[in-house]
């Protein structure tokens, strides 16, 4: 192992919960200490865990802040629990990704519409489409690009430069 690693820690500091409500379903809004909150919906999260106790409506409408401001509960049962860092995290993810998202992601990147777009193996009218709002960005994608963004390893393998103002065949 390499010297200076150092292996599961965060560099993020742990949010902490001001207040939580159950919404309708299974949205959870959270209010932070210091300010701000999200709404997060925890149906997937849910599903993953096989927290059948939370798909009853009356125990999710119960939500508890943990002991030490960092959890949310119910029914009193760590069993039940989701810690803070979980719930920004779903927030981020789920977050809005429109054709503003998508163009701050494509700048960020420094990618050409004709490389963005032969990334993810779409016509360059239809990234554009996307880009400019004439079209919805499809969850896939919102879900691709946001995993690029945690790892670049797939932009890294995937990727193919063009060279400007060069037909494809003559880029590569």
């Amino acid at each position: 192992m390499s010297e200076g690693f150092v292996i599961g820690t965060d560099p993020r500091p742990v949010p902490l919960i001001a207040a939580v409500e159950a919404g309708p379903g299974t949205i959870l809004t959270v209010d932070w200490v210091g300010g701000g909150g999200v709404s997060v919906d925890l149906a997937g999260w849910i599903a993953l865990h096989k927290i059948d106790a939370l798909r009853v409506p009356t125990i999710f409408a119960k939500p508890e802040i943990g002991e030490d401001g960092d959890t949310v509960q119910w029914a009193g049962d760590e069993d039940l629990s989701i810690d803070s860092v979980h719930l920004e995290l779903l927030a981020e993810q789920q977050a809005v990704f429109g054709a503003a998202e998508l163009s701050e992601w494509q700048d960020r990147h420094g990618l050409s519409n004709t490389e963005a777009a032969d990334l993810f193996a779409l016509h360059v009218n239809t990234w554009i489409n996307y880009r400019t709002g004439v079209s919805s960005v499809p969850r896939a994608l919102l879900i691709a690009c946001r995993a690029i963004d945690r790892d670049p390893l797939p932009l890294a393998a995937f990727l193919r430069p063009r060279r400007p103002s060069r037909p494809p065949a003559a880029a590569e």
